[in-house]
């Protein structure tokens, strides 16, 4: 669970989000809100970045984000403080390529973040966790 404030964490940002119109998905049976996000050409925090990260979970995770308020997804799937990033990733050791999303909601609601990191709607759930290799790559 989430225990350290958002903007402590996520106040250092160099990343920039290009807010769009939304697009709907079914997920967990219910129908779910994804905002559409033009990321391309914003990099390296860019949802069109090539490869995935680890598969950390095989289930989304549900969480009430603020309209207005920036949130950064964890992309590597390295991350403490799932689904969030926990800047693990700038840590030259670890030589970890991948880069947070950032996401700025245009509505105060539950959102679903992908927790496979194998989504082709970064940073959202699309459903991906349910293929038969995500789910065998996931220790119970």
């Amino acid at each position: 669970m989430w225990t350290r404030p958002l903007k402590k964490v996520f106040a250092a940002s160099k990343f920039q989000l290009i807010r769009g119109q939304s697009l709907q998905i079914q997920c967990f049976k219910s129908t779910v809100a994804i905002p559409s996000q033009d990321l391309e050409g914003v990099s390296p925090s860019s949802a069109s970045q090539t490869g995935f990260g680890k598969i950390y979970d095989k289930k989304p995770f549900k969480f009430r984000c603020t309209e207005g308020k920036s949130y950064f997804w964890c992309a590597c799937g390295q991350s403490k403080s799932q689904p969030f990033c926990d800047k693990l990733c700038n840590n030259t050791h670890y030589k970890i390529s991948m880069r947070p999303v950032k996401f700025i909601p245009p509505e105060t609601k539950d959102y679903w973040f992908c927790n496979c990191k194998q989504t082709s709607k970064r940073p959202f759930c699309d459903g991906t966790h349910r293929r038969e290799d995500v789910i065998a790559a996931v220790k119970i």
